[in-house]
């Protein structure tokens, strides 16, 4: 009895509430609506679905109220009758006057979902008036009329179960007003089964939208993104996330702006909003950095990480591409560095649950450490935190590796947080830090936490070249582990031709720091062969993988040859680093307003343009702390940066910087520096069979010049200034 009497006095002070509401707003588009329930388990349950959409709800005017049909009067036996059996409205309105009227509805539901979806029903009736309409004729008019100002969207009211109807009722209440929704038993009278049809704007009712219930969300935030009106209802943070209480569905660009005058970019595969941000109040830019100024800038959101990420005024193509097919991988990787947490990441809720390899070693006592490094001279040390969303993205490729690697290296999983003085005592201050080691060496993986990099890493690391293949399992596995691999040489050696192994060993000697190439060789009952296999090919090839097949003989320098010629980069550059190492040049590195307002390049000197907002500029930022827009040359046969941020009196500072007259910027160390001769990048087009091929230079080009980086016709940087 106490329980019963605390539930019905938590109830009186509701309704109490909300008829209180009702009377002080005092207004004739105000509407008290008091709904009254057979038993206590339907009450409580709608009660908790509409407290989600309470605050959206009353902004608009509309009160409820929530009562059992024990608390009507015994004196009207019609309403209580009719209460048992579903769900009974009485709505209040006040009308010119300020008079209370009354009005009573009752709908049947046997079911707890069908009663709540009644009454979300009838709140949608109000506020958007969504009707039922069974007659063909009745609805093709309706939707005649209705679609000339907006989208109207038809319930198959058929084959409603109660689940689904719930399901369908928090839709329209959540989009109705983008909307003009309407329930039909008609909308099937064709081959198609459909859960609704959206009559697009404007359109005849032959081009429509046939969705199930399972999209009909993600539709509906598409159609949402094409109105013109879709910027005005973002006046507070919460609105970039949700649309009023749903969250969004669909990865969204942002663009923040503060001045009335913009254009933006186009791309077709992602939602782009305009957003004012002198709309927001005060305290919602002062509470999320990225939200500060200076404006304008593009705002990325993604609903699968539920973070942000500011992308500046003018992103590429290809890094909104980048970041859409990361929304639609299953796993978690991150292309640009082993530490730039607070570059990509704004939130930490980036990961899943690692998923523990039983192969991977952990620490139990601080002892074990030193046991582990005792008898595993060879081994893989990642030191991460918990704490920190790239530590998580790291050791998930690192126990996802170690299935196919536990056999070449032994691999040690070790959590600074939990193990400080190890960590101190090693030197390590950045995470996640991945520590190669062996006898005499102790070397830092400075890669990414993508699974194919660190997997040739690793791999290379863990073996002695030429790798010896011993079975086509081996091959396989191996082959496996350097999907990433520029160039792999395999040299099939036929038993009664072992000497050959010898002139073998001492090409891949040659060539043993080039990290670019992979030696493996193989005995076999076949002739001997040499095998080289090109991650990018050639013109000729359209640069997709090639491999190609010679004759394995004792000529050394023929071998060498070939060998050069599988190594020299392609004269359309895909790898990034690739080029900038390859190419002893100036780089403009500006975002492409910052590019538009610089007027004082001088026409002399060629540039090569990197955009900022690009993923081609994380290999310039590996170099140090940058301010852009910056002019920057590295001399690779000495291995100086140096750096210009002022951009003032540019010639004098390109004179003095190629006589070397002045300090460097940074230094960059030995294993940065190139491995093989540096090749002319000019030279490369006096070759008379790439200058027949300039129509698919000039389209490569143009696709390398949307990652960033610019192009001329033939192949050839372009200078901004010409």
């Amino acid at each position: 009895m106490f329980w019963i009497f605390i539930f019905l006095l938590f109830n009186s002070v509701v309704t109490e509430d909300s008829m209180e509401k009702f009377k002080s707003c005092n207004n004739e588009a105000c509407i008290l609506i008091q709904c009254y329930f057979p038993v206590s388990e339907f009450l409580t349950a709608t009660q908790n679905e509409i407290k989600l959409f309470e605050d959206f709800i009353e902004l608009n005017h509309v009160f409820v109220s929530y009562h059992l049909c024990n608390d009507l009067s015994a004196d009207n036996i019609d309403e209580v009758g009719a209460c048992i059996y579903g769900v009974l409205f009485k709505l209040y309105q006040f009308d010119t006057n300020l008079t209370i009227h009354q009005r009573m509805h009752v709908h049947q539901a046997q079911i707890q979902e069908e009663s709540i979806a009644i009454v979300i029903d009838m709140i949608s009736a109000i506020l958007y008036r969504v009707q039922s309409i069974d007659d063909t004729n009745q609805l093709e008019d309706f939707i005649q009329k209705s679609n000339k100002e907006e989208d109207v969207v038809v319930i198959n009211a058929q084959s409603l179960t109660p689940k689904v109807h719930l399901d369908i009722s928090r839709i329209i209440l959540n989009y109705g007003q983008w909307f003009t929704f309407v329930y039909s038993t008609n909308i099937n009278n064709r081959k198609t089964i459909c859960s609704y049809d959206i009559y697009p704007m404007g359109n005849d009712l032959t081009l429509l939208i046939c969705g199930m219930e399972d999209n009909i969300q993600t539709i509906l935030e598409q159609q949402i993104a094409m109105k013109n009106t879709r910027s005005a209802t973002i006046k507070r943070f919460s609105d970039l996330t949700y649309i009023n209480v749903f969250q969004r569905t669909l990865p969204t660009l942002f663009y923040i702006y503060d001045n009335s005058t913009f254009t933006l970019i186009i791309n077709k595969n992602i939602i782009i909003i305009p957003v004012n941000i002198l709309n927001f109040k005060t305290i919602d830019i002062e509470n999320h950095m990225f939200l500060h100024g200076p404006y304008p800038f593009y705002l990325y959101w993604s609903p699968k990480k539920n973070i942000f990420q500011r992308l500046g005024d003018h992103p590429s193509d290809e890094l909104i591409n980048i970041l859409l097919n990361e929304e639609q991988e299953n796993d978690l990787k991150n292309m640009y560095g082993m530490f730039d947490d607070e570059v990509r990441y704004i939130s930490e809720n980036c990961c899943s649950e690692i998923e523990i390899n039983p192969n991977v070693h952990f620490l139990k006592t601080s002892n074990d450490y030193y046991t582990y490094r005792e008898k595993y001279p060879k081994s893989a040390i990642l030191f991460t935190v918990k704490w920190d969303s790239t530590s998580k993205l790291a050791r998930k490729t690192f126990h996802s590796l170690s299935s196919r690697l536990n056999n070449y290296l032994p691999m040690i999983d070790i959590d600074c947080f939990d193990w400080t003085d190890i960590c101190n005592n090693e030197n390590i201050y950045q995470w996640p830090t991945l520590s190669l080691t062996d006898l005499t060496t102790n070397k830092i993986y400075q890669g990414s936490t993508n699974e194919n990099e660190m997997a040739l890493n690793l791999f290379r690391f863990s073996v002695s070249q030429p790798y010896e293949i011993t079975n086509d399992s081996n091959k396989i596995l191996a082959e496996s582990l350097l999907i990433d691999q520029q160039v792999i040489v395999l040299a099939r050696i036929q038993y009664e031709e072992k000497s050959l192994y010898d002139t073998y060993k001492k090409l891949v000697d040659m060539f043993l720091n080039n990290e670019h190439i992979f030696f493996m060789f193989q005995y076999s009952t076949e002739s001997s062969c040499l095998i080289i296999k090109q991650k990018y090919g050639d013109i000729k090839s359209l640069f997709e993988p090639k491999t190609t097949i010679y004759p394995l003989n004792e000529d050394l320098d023929d071998l060498q040859t070939l060998i050069i010629n599988a190594l020299q980069i392609s004269l359309i550059p895909f790898n990034p680093i690739d080029f900038i190492k390859s190419t002893s040049s100036f780089f403009i590195a500006a975002s492409h307003t910052q590019l538009v307002q610089l007027d004082n390049l001088p026409a002399e000197i060629p540039l090569v343009w990197i955009d900022t907002n690009s993923p081609w500029i994380l290999t310039i930022n590996q170099y140090g702390h940058i301010t852009y827009p910056a002019i920057i040359y590295i001399n690779y046969s000495t291995g100086y940066v140096y750096v210009n941020s002022t951009l003032t009196d540019i010639t004098t500072w390109v004179k003095a910087v190629q006589m070397e007259l002045m300090t460097p910027s940074y230094e960059l160390s030995s294993d940065e520096k190139p491995l093989q001769k540096e090749i002319d990048f000019n030279k490369q087009i006096v070759d008379e069979e790439l200058l027949n091929e300039y129509s698919l230079i000039h389209q490569e080009s143009e696709k390398i010049n949307e990652h960033g980086i610019g192009f001329d016709m033939n192949g050839l940087p372009i200078g901004i200034i010409s």
